[in-house]
């Protein structure tokens, strides 16, 4: 139920730097965008609409209203990208070499020989998974085990994704997600190395988006715990390995080897938040310095030893398990994971046409006697959620102490109770919604 394939780029090459300071503490808010209209301005013969935001032409098989929630979104993620990385300028426009086609891509696919950087950003947002897979098979891209993906032909560059099945809450993470790559590609170069381009979009992939900013260093319990095994049964990767994981021997990893996959991912995810966040940011500015350089040209080795200094690995990696073997997840991250499963299980009583619970024990009860559960790929890492596991009904208040979601009356008639974390901040809220076709979703809104 509920599966959602791995998200990941093909030809995701970078570089970048901070703007300093909107890193090291996870509160930091930029104002967002004001709500702008989504325009129509065309219909190609491939049947796809086409509405232009502000930063993106957005290609789809959705309707105007439909389209709008998701632009409105990606111009405001758009700006915070821009903000963040505010002193650098796009890259020039010189013929680059080609790179070497990941094996899970087709030989269309490799580099053009310059990143686009004027105009709008082309974003293919489908509503079921099938036309999603169609259209890329068309352009010569296999989709499968995908979610979402950043690629780039000869002939056609964008971000795509569906929406049908997913949250939208999900749908926007995936973006988020994709959308640093290719932001990245076209606006900061090719050199980031690819455990830091994965570690960054997993990063961006957690942030929450409020009227107020972007909310940053949102942890994730799913990453956490699988670095932290990997850790405790001696299965991390050494960071001198995967510093110089290559963009084909990553692609090789992800198609070949799927729990190694995994640990890729996470462990990415793990060392990127530690240089950010780690040590009270002890390391934000060194941090700052590497990718700075990364973006100068200058190759990992000699970018690494010039901010972080000639014998920093070893320190770093020494400091970095510590953090790892102890962190933990950020409450807001941790309450919308049990939401979501919550709001599956309340969505898959729905659809069978029984009676809904009127207490968060009755359904606990329910969903335990069954051996209810969902299963789920996020960018190469497997999650199971269970209904035997209790924290998928409890939450953690600032503070530590440990509450039940609260359960509410419906907000219209035959629709699901309505969930809520309160006290946590920013708070998510399960609400539902009626798609145009009749189905009933739901949605994690941060409040």
């Amino acid at each position: 139920m509920m599966g959602l394939g791995s998200a990941r780029s093909l030809l995701i090459i970078g570089c970048l730097a901070l703007a300093g300071g909107a890193w090291a503490d996870g509160s930091h808010k930029t104002a967002a965008s004001p709500r702008q209209r989504i325009v129509a301005v065309g219909t190609p013969a491939d049947t796809l609409r086409v509405f232009a935001s502000r930063h993106y032409h957005i290609h789809t098989t959705l309707t105007r209203s439909e389209t709008i929630p998701f632009g409105l979104h990606m111009d405001a993620v758009f700006d915070q990208f821009q903000k963040r990385f505010a002193r650098f300028q796009p890259p020039p426009r010189v013929a680059a070499s080609p790179t070497p086609n990941p094996p899970h891509t087709a030989p269309s696919t490799e580099a053009a020989s310059a990143p686009h950087r004027l105009g709008l950003m082309p974003l293919y947002l489908f509503r079921t998974q099938q036309q999603y897979l169609d259209f890329l098979a068309g352009h010569g891209i296999s989709g499968q085990g995908t979610g979402g993906i950043f690629f780039v032909t000869h002939q056609l560059q964008g971000l795509a994704t569906w929406t049908q099945g997913h949250p939208r809450s999900r749908t926007f993470r995936t973006l988020q997600h994709e959308g640093f790559h290719q932001f990245a590609w076209h606006y900061l170069g090719r050199q980031l190395p690819t455990w830091m381009n994965e570690g960054l979009a997993q990063y961006f992939e957690d942030a929450v988006l409020l009227p107020s900013g972007m909310e940053l260093g949102l942890a994730t319990p799913h990453r956490i715990n699988r670095v932290r095994h990997a850790l405790r049964n001696h299965h991390a990767l050494p960071l001198r390995q995967l510093v110089r994981y290559s963009s084909r021997e990553w692609a090789d990893t992800v198609r070949h080897h799927p729990a190694d996959s995994e640990l890729l991912y996470a462990q990415a995810w793990s060392v990127v938040f530690f240089l950010i966040h780690g040590d009270d940011a002890r390391y934000l500015k060194s941090f700052e310095v590497y990718l700075r350089l990364l973006a100068q040209g200058k190759d990992h080795d000699q970018a690494f030893r010039t901010a972080f200094g000639h014998a920093a690995l070893r320190a770093i990696e020494d400091r970095w398990k510590t953090h790892a073997l102890v962190q933990k997840p950020h409450p807001v991250n941790a309450a919308a994971r049990g939401l979501e499963f919550l709001g599956t299980a309340l969505l898959y009583k729905h659809q069978r046409g029984e009676v809904m619970p009127t207490g968060l024990a009755p359904l606990r009860r329910d969903l335990q006697d069954r051996g209810f559960k969902i299963t789920r790929t996020l960018h190469g890492e497997s999650q199971s959620l269970k209904a035997d596991d209790p924290e998928l009904y409890v939450y953690a208040r600032p503070g530590g102490q440990r509450s039940d979601f609260l359960l509410l009356e419906p907000a219209g008639y035959n629709l699901p109770p309505r969930l809520a974390a309160p006290g946590l901040s920013p708070e998510p809220n399960l609400v539902w919604l009626a798609e145009p076709d009749g189905r009933l979703s739901f949605d994690i809104e941060f409040r």
